[in-house]
């Protein structure tokens, strides 16, 4: 387990051009840019001074990390340089979890994922129905029929608890990106998506890996 206490204060490793670190995720939102584009800012506080930084999350990654709005996460932080300034982008995250200590506490925990995973699922496959066209309907039953057991309760908990939030075509993607999570090639999620005859959910895959 990290020490809370250990960690520098945010005023500090803002000196820095990279900074691990465990601090407490505060929030998760959409903000536009200068230029207009929107992008999903993480903003993180340390325990010490209550300083608070701003991370990007670039790309499509990190889908999953308002999960843990409100934990403390072990992350790393960079610094993005450019013509007209300069921001901090999430590098890389995980959870501050505590361990299961004992036999039987990992053995309800095991049954209670499991009950979970069902009904998040079971919530997945419920807004499926609620797409217009059929052919996106079958293509996002194929989609969930190749879910990873890898795959973890906790991601299908956070793409479910979206359902009410998301659009069709950005649940679209969500699904595909989820799904392909596990695949090391970046272009598995947009080569999936470009066989829907709807080009839009692609169209937004592309504009989060290239950062817009």
């Amino acid at each position: 387990m990290h020490s809370l206490n250990a960690q520098p204060n945010l005023s500090e490793a803002m000196t820095h051009q990279r900074f691990k670190g465990c601090y407490l995720l505060a929030s998760v939102q959409m903000k536009i840019t200068a230029s207009g584009w929107p992008v999903r800012i993480a903003t993180i506080k340390d325990v010490q001074d209550h300083n608070t930084l701003e991370l990007r999350l670039l790309g499509n990654h990190f889908l999953a990390i308002n999960h843990f709005i409100g934990d403390y996460v072990q992350l790393e932080a960079a610094i993005k340089r450019f013509r007209n300034g300069h921001f901090y982008y999430l590098a890389w995250y995980e959870p501050v979890v505590e361990p299961l200590t004992t036999p039987k506490a990992l053995g309800q925990a095991t049954a209670n994922s499991k009950t979970d995973r069902e009904r998040f699922l079971q919530a997945i496959r419920q807004r499926i129905q609620f797409l217009p066209s059929q052919s996106e309907q079958s293509f996002c039953f194929n989609v969930l029929s190749n879910l990873s057991h890898e795959t973890s309760t906790d991601v299908m908990k956070c793409l479910s608890e979206q359902l009410h939030t998301l659009d069709d075509d950005t649940f679209i993607l969500e699904l595909a990106y989820h799904v392909n999570k596990q695949n090391d090639d970046v272009g598995a999620t947009g080569e999936l998506l470009s066989q829907l005859i709807n080009m839009r959910p692609y169209e937004i895959w592309e504009h989060r890996v290239l950062g817009f």
